[in-house]
């Protein structure tokens, strides 16, 4: 995806969510990566982007120590050996499905999530979209009035600046082609999900966060066109 004219090189310092207090943004153009911190006083990094720079390592230190760097695809992957050198205790890891192609492209050795699973806050959990050939998992985030899902490739929002927030939703143009390897299983999963769960956030790794009490029946509605 290409960078806005006059757009930074490097991530953005790290800011809180709304409503979310776990949860910690970071921008580069229209990519993102997602702090979580974790129990222990620990932080997991949700897709790492390439351009780590000061003000995004500064940001970081009050939120705890990075403990987990978190491939959550087989695409997501440019920033992984830069975040291994600046934190070199952290764990690297990745969804099962997504590691042999990881090992291929970048040369590094994973882990599996068990580890990141059992300090996650007990208010979030990892889903795997069934379906799908990246090896793609969310993390679901349990509010006090809301779900909100933090996703890589399956939604986006719109392009957007630093913080930017929209209702509109969108598939990534290049998802149902790269990301879904069995369409039937992937979008009766997902219709199902969003039944479960009623999200009214997502937080993907492309565009605007995209926040809206309609959000529901908009994914499905978005769904059935792409069907």
């Amino acid at each position: 995806m290409e960078l806005r004219v006059g757009a930074k090189k490097t991530l953005s310092a790290f800011r809180s969510v709304v409503g979310s207090p776990n949860i910690f943004l970071a921008d580069k153009g229209d990519l993102r990566c997602t702090a979580i911190k974790l129990n222990n006083s620990q932080v997991a990094l949700f897709s790492p982007v390439q351009g780590l720079g000061h003000d995004a390592i500064e940001s970081l230190a009050p939120l705890g120590r990075v403990a987990f760097l978190l491939a959550p695809n087989y695409y997501h992957n440019k920033g992984l050996a830069e975040y291994g050198a600046a934190f070199p205790n952290a764990c690297l890891c990745a969804p099962e499905a997504a590691q042999p192609r990881l090992k291929k492209l970048t040369g590094l050795s994973f882990q599996g999530l068990d580890g990141l699973c059992g300090v996650l806050p007990d208010h979030m959990s990892i889903i795997q979209p069934d379906g799908l050939k990246t090896g793609e998992i969310w993390v679901r985030v349990l509010g006090q009035k809301r779900i909100a899902w933090i996703v890589v490739d399956a939604f986006c929002g719109p392009k957007a600046l630093h913080g930017d927030e929209a209702s509109e939703r969108q598939l990534l143009s290049t998802f149902p082609r790269f990301g879904i390897g069995k369409a039937q299983r992937y979008f009766d999963w997902v219709q199902h999900q969003i039944d479960v769960d009623n999200p009214n956030l997502i937080l993907p790794c492309h565009g605007a966060l995209i926040r809206d009490q309609k959000l529901p029946e908009k994914l499905h509605a978005l769904i059935r066109r792409a069907r």
